[in-house]
């Protein structure tokens, strides 16, 4: 994956010289020195692998285009260091406002999902009752007695003092009546 080497000693005034001038080996000898060490160090400063590796990139892009403002004079290491720190810095600041912008947004979405849900369900129960109130009054009432009071098919039949067959019976016919209707009126298959 990565090479390592040793550092190129601050007096390497003919590396960075080459440089200057667009000598390519110049530019691969300084990338087979640094590129692992920048790699960890942008990695230890809580960036992904792949962030990591994009990092170190910009830097070596940065360093090539900029090749004629560097000081021969200067310790280059931390000339390499200082531009991956604010690099690397500039991309955790930029992912943070992302994460902020999409929770932002997601919580967005989820109040106009709940409101939307919530229409769309009032809707429904509007509908319902609706043709609740369109069946025949006995299967009506069993109806809301099951469904509305939670009775069970016994209670009810002894509450109207009728078979509980009858009950299940109307139950059936009432249920089938209603999923029908909401099938016919809102296409739901």
């Amino acid at each position: 994956m990565f090479a390592s080497r040793k550092d190129i000693p601050s007096n390497d005034n003919k590396t960075l010289r080459a440089l200057k001038k667009g000598k390519r080996w110049a530019f691969k000898k300084i990338f087979d020195t640094y590129h692992l060490k920048l790699y960890h160090f942008a990695r230890n400063m809580g960036l992904s692998h792949e962030d990591g590796e994009c990092i170190v990139q910009e830097v070596f892009i940065s360093i090539w285009e900029k090749k004629h403002l560097i000081d021969e004079n200067q310790y280059f290491k931390s000339y390499l260091y200082t531009i991956t720190k604010r690099l690397t810095i500039k991309k955790v600041k930029r992912q943070a406002l992302e994460d902020r912008y999409k929770s932002k947004e997601a919580q967005k979405s989820s109040c106009c999902n709940k409101t939307e849900d919530y229409i769309v369900f009032k809707n429904l129960l509007d509908h319902a009752s609706a043709n609740i109130d369109q069946l025949p009054e006995e299967r009506k009432q069993i109806f809301l007695l099951s469904k509305h009071e939670g009775l069970t098919n016994q209670e009810i039949a002894d509450r109207l003092n009728i078979s509980k067959r009858t009950v299940e019976n109307q139950l059936y016919r009432a249920t089938k009546t209603l999923k029908g209707q909401i099938n016919t009126d809102y296409m739901f298959n």
